[in-house]
């Protein structure tokens, strides 16, 4: 069955989304968590919402905190952190760029809140003179390749890992 498409009405985060975004991103960790054990496991709730309302209550203009709402519920949410530029001895290219993390709220998952909050983000890294856009994404986690690529994000590096310890 094919989800409907929503248009949701994005806005800066409040420290009050804080419960309702760590609900979204327990979520997400149990779906990471299920596609590489090995990588990912899912925190508590409780240090989840703590975690976003100590960023929310610090945060500053340089970066950027979305949620999307559908009916007055969240149902997903974007922060944008701006990095500083590669050292003048470094091989990178020098770019202005913010990295992205996102979630979306399982139900909602292929019915555009997450292109929404990323066309949102696109937005205010024009405005900002911002040459790029990054985000990090699970190798198995198809669906959410399968966005990014369709928005136009390509890959410029793996992250490779390899345990030196037993867990």
């Amino acid at each position: 069955m094919t989800e409907v498409p929503v248009t949701p009405r994005i806005r800066s985060t409040t420290p009050a989304d804080a419960p309702r975004i760590a609900d979204i991103y327990v979520a997400m960790a149990r779906h990471h968590a299920a596609l590489d054990p090995a990588e990912y496991r899912v925190p508590q709730h409780d240090d989840v919402a703590a975690r976003f309302g100590s960023e929310l209550e610090a945060a500053d203009d340089a970066d950027l905190h979305l949620v999307a709402e559908v009916d007055g519920l969240v149902v997903g949410q974007l922060d944008a952190f701006t990095r500083p530029q590669p050292p003048a001895g470094s091989m990178r290219v020098p770019r202005q760029s913010a990295l992205i993390g996102i979630a979306v709220d399982e139900g909602w998952r292929g019915r555009g809140v997450g292109s929404a909050l990323m066309q949102a983000a696109e937005t205010w890294a024009r405005e900002r003179g911002l040459d790029s856009l990054e985000l990090d994404v699970a190798g198995p986690n198809n669906d959410a390749r399968r966005l990014y690529d369709r928005l136009g994000y390509g890959l410029v590096a793996h992250t490779m890992v390899k345990p030196l310890r037993e867990r």
